[in-house]
């Protein structure tokens, strides 16, 4: 592994301006990288269905030993996200505090393309590697839900690298994550004149947070299950009853019994609070993604804590509320462990990340490719 190679290809990748649904140069980056190193580099059509300017990148380097290996990473930032000037301070890389610095998720596509590299100048045996490099992760893994770039092996070993935490952890079960769209309609009256002849839709929505609030499946409800309401607006004027109102909101739990009982209660509540004060209300709810929880014993688990410990790093697994793309890819029919690497403070203008962090994070992909030859 070249380090200085390593670092400089993270410092040009958080340089690119990559917002979400403008990844374009981050991919042409990453595609002529990898095209340099003999993968075979496509890009589906999702940008095309999602509103990107690029689609998914995909690619595959032909293993000199049987088996595959799926490794992924996202080339969208949150913002702000452009005009990225990183600096390193006794070994830690930070922006200038004025954007993110971008290691969501360059840390993980910069190692990734540095494992393609090491492969190829070392030899040896090594399986057939799958790269994914997707677009709109941080809009609702919108990438990757649209990924059409090739069909994989039903249990294909997949590692997405994209948590948080010291490099040798793997989330092993993400949630299920449902958002709701509900309009409520009342009926406007003059507030001042007659007001007792108006139904106020927004009454009505607080009335159903209250409800969700008493019936316990409002925020932290259990261990790894939660509920939010993000957004409400309605009205038109101080001196009309309200006659709409829209509140938005979310449910996710990694148990699905748990937030499917959540989500019903959030029901309940909208429906009950329009009823009990004359008012109608429409209820649209979108599964996200759906959850996954793979097995300690699974393969998987087991071949990377093999990967980890022979690389020098403690393993351990974790289970986590928040979503990845490892949710879609589930759908693929892989199974997705989430790769911890290091990347501390992301989504703020406070984001950083340890030059070690960064290269143990390629160490470890390393060692779970030719862990993959070994028990292949």
């Amino acid at each position: 592994m070249n380090e200085q190679r390593l670092l400089d290809t993270f410092l040009g990748l958080v340089r690119l301006p990559c917002p979400s649904g403008h990844e374009a140069q981050a991919a042409a980056y990453c595609r002529e990288a990898l095209e340099a190193c003999g993968c075979a580099v496509t890009v589906d059509d999702a940008g095309e269905r999602i509103g990107s300017d690029t689609g998914n990148l995909y690619a595959e380097l032909a293993g000199t030993a049987p088996g595959s290996i799926i490794l992924t990473a996202h080339l969208d930032c949150v913002q702000p996200c452009e005009g990225v000037e990183p600096r390193i301070v006794d070994g830690v890389i930070y922006s200038d505090g004025t954007t993110v610095l971008g290691g969501d998720d360059k840390v993980g596509v910069a190692s990734i393309i540095e494992t393609i590299r090491t492969l190829v100048e070392e030899g040896g045996a090594y399986p057939t590697v799958k790269i994914i490099f997707s677009v709109q992760e941080e809009t609702g893994c919108r990438g990757a839900a649209n990924f059409a770039a090739a069909t994989f092996e039903p249990g294909e070993p997949c590692f997405v690298f994209d948590d948080a935490g010291d490099v040798g952890g793997a989330c092993v079960a993400a949630p299920f994550h449902y958002t709701f769209d509900a309009q409520f309609t009342g009926k406007a009256s003059h507030a001042g004149v007659a007001p007792e002849q108006g139904i106020s839709a927004i009454e009505v929505a607080s009335l159903a947070v209250d409800l969700m609030r008493q019936a316990g499946i409002l925020g932290a409800v259990g261990p790894y299950c939660a509920s939010n309401i993000g957004t409400i607006s309605g009205g038109s004027a101080n001196n009309v009853v309200a006659p709409s109102c829209k509140l938005t909101g979310e449910c996710r739990a990694v148990s699905e019994d748990d937030v499917e009982r959540v989500r019903a209660g959030m029901d309940e509540a909208m429906r009950s609070a329009a009823a009990q004060l004359g008012a109608r209300v429409d209820v649209d709810w979108e599964l996200e993604y759906p959850g996954f929880r793979i097995a300690e014993d699974a393969p998987i688990v087991q071949m990377f804590c093999r990967a980890a410990q022979g690389a020098g790093f403690a393993p351990r697994t974790f289970m986590s509320t928040g979503g990845t793309d490892a949710n879609q890819y589930v759908k693929l029919g892989v199974d997705p462990l989430v790769v911890s690497t290091g990347m501390t403070k992301f989504h703020s203008v406070d984001e950083c990340l340890k030059v070690t962090d960064l290269e143990d994070t390629a160490r470890l992909a390393i060692a779970l490719v030719r862990e993959r030859a070994r028990c292949s």
